[in-house]
């Protein structure tokens, strides 16, 4: 094989594994559901790109069907510490319900999930559900229901929604209880639809 030949070989499996890199990790997320929500924070301050920042904590979300996804730093110059069973997630109807981290949700511990310490300057990457969303089907085996339904045309009346996480953190012997409130400005068809 000359030098062209094998310069030819290497570009074409570069050139495969570029396209599995970024393909296969794509259909490992195909969601089941017809419609996907977009979110935005309305409170405590507005924020289309879901972030938040104050002089103690910088926090970024994602919200999937089923689950209100966080990375959260502590831009403080001391720990922090998250009070799980003190947090609520709150429901369209403005109701409160217990929520569990992604540590706890699928123990007998989800119910009163114990604090968590973040260290100054650290961050911490995680992901919270309402506790009544989980279920355990069978050992081993347990769901999450979404948040919405995403499964049929209903699904664009989501649309004006309101959902939330109370987040209690303690700072400098004082607990903040952060009001997040993420509203869905859109609804938009999923680009696999399942049959």
């Amino acid at each position: 094989m000359n030098m062209k030949s094998r310069s030819m070989a290497h570009v074409t499996q570069l050139i495969v594994a570029v396209v599995v890199m970024f393909i296969f990790p794509a259909c490992s997320g195909i969601s089941t559901y017809r419609y996907i929500n977009i979110y935005s924070i309305v409170s405590p301050k507005e924020s289309a790109e879901k972030v938040y920042q104050d002089r103690v904590i910088n926090v970024r979300f994602w919200i999937d069907e089923k689950k209100v996804h966080f990375e959260l730093e502590n831009l403080s110059d001391e720990q922090i510490i998250i009070h799980w069973n003190k947090a609520a997630y709150v429901n369209v109807d403005e109701k409160k319900y217990s929520l569990s981290n992604s540590e706890y949700v699928f123990t007998k511990d989800r119910f009163n999930p114990p604090s968590k310490a973040v260290p100054a300057g650290e961050s911490i990457i995680d992901y919270v559900v309402p506790v009544n969303n989980v279920e355990k089907l069978e050992e081993w085996t347990w769901y999450i229901y979404p948040l919405f339904n995403l499964s049929d045309k209903r699904a664009i009346d989501n649309r004006g929604k309101v959902i939330g996480v109370d987040l209690p953190v303690e700072y400098a012997g004082e607990i903040r209880t952060y009001t997040f409130r993420f509203k869905v400005t859109n609804v938009t068809p999923h680009l696999h639809k399942t049959q």
